[in-house]
């Protein structure tokens, strides 16, 4: 055992030496944040009720850290606390260790919000919660303090440079002919698979291929508007969800258990969120067209 795991299993097992019933439901409840159903629940409502354009900037930052995250996971084949004696684990989460996706993840959405929306609230919330989550992933012992750190690092580098890339990018790529944006939101994640294709990059390079793939029709074609009134609102994303959800697990019962067949069943996600409940919305009188 080397020295860097060592010293880390010494901080998890001391964190939980903390353990009691309220600390354990407390972080196995905040746990939640940083999974895949809290933001199969948030980007789409985020997008189709509150911000389209915040929506379609946080969902690429998202994915992308998404997809860096597990090919790093990858690279580095680090272990997992809970794999060695005398540390407790409701989870036992599957996988490598480092960086932590839960702790990036919520550092990235978080994070990029505040940035966007720049009130006290929400800078709160991008330093509270994200410090939660990866105090948490290692109480729940699913993570050494190297991962959480490396998740926090990552995610506040990746802002940082998103914050600065992406407006001129925007620029530039609204500047293209529509058969260049499209072919850029087909071409860039089947790069992107190709450096590093995995069930668990399929499922994140899938979603970027078809929201972004969608983006572009939907742009064009429907150009929905997310302002409509309370109760359009609560139908737009019952409606939206309940595709969305039926997509997710319906077709993984019925697709066989392989990598390509993930990037298809997230990529067919993802274009239900971009395009097709928008669709769906505007035809309905849900929403109105428009660009906002």
């Amino acid at each position: 055992m080397n020295e860097l795991i060592a010293w880390g299993l010494d901080i998890v097992r001391w964190i939980q030496t903390f353990r009691n019933p309220l600390f354990d439901a407390f972080f196995q409840t905040i746990n939640f944040l940083g999974e895949e159903d809290f933001y199969v629940l948030i980007l789409p409502l985020i997008f189709w009720c509150l911000h389209k354009a915040l929506g379609m900037r946080l969902a690429a930052v998202f994915l992308f850290s998404t997809y860096l995250n597990q090919s790093l996971k990858d690279l580095f084949a680090a272990p997992r606390p809970h794999q060695f004696p005398n540390v407790w684990s409701p989870f036992k989460t599957a996988g490598y260790g480092i960086p932590s996706g839960h702790t990036q993840s919520t550092t990235i959405f978080w994070g990029y919000v505040a940035t966007q929306l720049k009130t006290r609230l929400w800078w709160t919330l991008a330093i509270v919660l994200p410090l939660f989550v990866g105090i948490g992933r290692m109480y729940l012992g699913d993570h050494f303090p190297q991962d959480v750190l490396a998740g926090w690092a990552i995610g506040i580098v990746l802002i940082a440079v998103y914050v600065i890339v992406q407006p001129r990018a925007s620029e530039w790529l609204s500047k293209q002919t529509w058969t260049m944006q499209l072919a850029l939101a087909i071409v860039v994640p089947l790069v992107l698979l190709a450096l590093h294709f995995t069930a668990d990059t399929a499922k994140s390079l899938g979603v970027l291929l078809g929201f972004y793939t969608a983006l572009v029709i939907e742009n064009k074609f429907v150009r929905f508007a997310t302002r409509a009134v309370m109760w359009k609102q609560i139908v737009k994303f019952a409606l939206g969800l309940a595709v969305l959800l039926a997509l997710r697990f319906g077709l993984k019962a019925i697709f066989p258990e392989h990598a390509l067949f993930d990037l298809l069943r997230y990529a067919l996600m993802g274009a239900w969120v971009g395009v097709g409940a928008p669709w769906v919305f505007v035809k309905t009188s849900l929403t109105p067209a428009g660009r906002g």
